[in-house]
């Protein structure tokens, strides 16, 4: 039997099995004569219906090969204000789960420093407000934030526009609370360096969205990402103050468990949310 040399068994092989099929099946599947084989009318019925399935076989392997090299499981991620606040980055994170569907992903948000422990609390990355680089940890900066330092026009006609950014203890300022502390310090550049500047004022929110919310309200003085503020500062809804005095930029880490070897779903991730700077 040709077919039997192609398939790389023998004859006696191929005859045995096609007997157990006949007597499964309880019909002739090929005539037999001394001169040839041919098929009878259910042989023939079999073989069209089978005749494509070793071509269907192969592709349904392969699928399932590629599918197997794809990153699929839950990735588990904390994060801080400044990052869920930013349109662009979860703009990333969405275009990420369009392009790898195998993958789910958990967002967390946190406020205290209790909540940063990758271990303890399974996490797989934070996405954190400094560099967090230690023996078991690795951050990678991702992302920086320019800031501005804004108030309502009512605000400031009624107590006045900061000259300088000593002045700013004479004035309400919105802190943003921070791993359980105010960030009361705020650093502009002055005279070519950057200097802390203490502040104070009656409103702490560990949310930046608050913030603005309180600071488009007239309550006081804040400083925001410029991705926040930029569509309020166009409209004159507020107004930056001490631009002649930058102020040091927010940035976000990428941090991760160091391990030998990066499973594969949080390497894809890392490597996309890199690229995607």
């Amino acid at each position: 039997m040709g077919a039997a040399k192609k398939i790389g068994i023998s004859k006696p092989s191929v005859s045995r099995q096609i007997n157990q099929l006949e007597s499964r099946l309880k019909t002739k599947l090929i005539k037999r004569t001394t001169r040839k084989l041919s098929l009878t009318e259910a042989g023939q019925i079999l073989y069209d219906r089978c005749k494509g399935f070793d071509t269907e076989l192969t592709g349904a392997i392969s699928e399932i090969s590629n599918l197997r090299e794809r990153p699929t499981g839950k990735l588990k991620i904390g994060f801080s204000s400044y990052f869920a606040n930013d349109y662009f980055t979860m703009e990333t994170i969405a275009n990420f789960m369009k392009i790898y569907p195998g993958i789910s992903i958990e967002l967390h948000s946190f406020t205290t420093s209790h909540d940063i422990d990758l271990i303890k609390k399974d996490f797989d990355l934070y996405f954190t407000d400094n560099d967090m680089s230690d023996a078991h940890l690795k951050s990678v900066l991702i992302q920086e934030y320019p800031i501005k330092v804004c108030a309502t026009p009512a605000y400031l006609q009624k107590h006045g526009i900061p000259k300088k950014p000593d002045d700013l203890i004479h004035h309400n300022c919105l802190l943003h609370y921070l791993y359980e502390n105010p960030m009361n310090d705020w650093h502009f550049k002055i005279n070519g360096e950057y200097e802390s500047v203490k502040v104070d004022g009656t409103l702490y929110a560990s949310r930046t969205h608050l913030l603005l919310k309180m600071a488009r309200a007239g309550v006081g003085i804040a400083q925001l990402p410029l991705f926040m503020v930029e569509k309020y500062l166009k409209t004159g809804e507020l107004i930056s103050i001490l631009d002649e005095f930058p102020i040091q930029s927010a940035e976000v880490y990428m941090t991760s468990y160091r391990q030998k070897e990066t499973p594969k779903k949080l390497n894809y991730f890392m490597q996309f949310i890199q690229s995607s700077k």
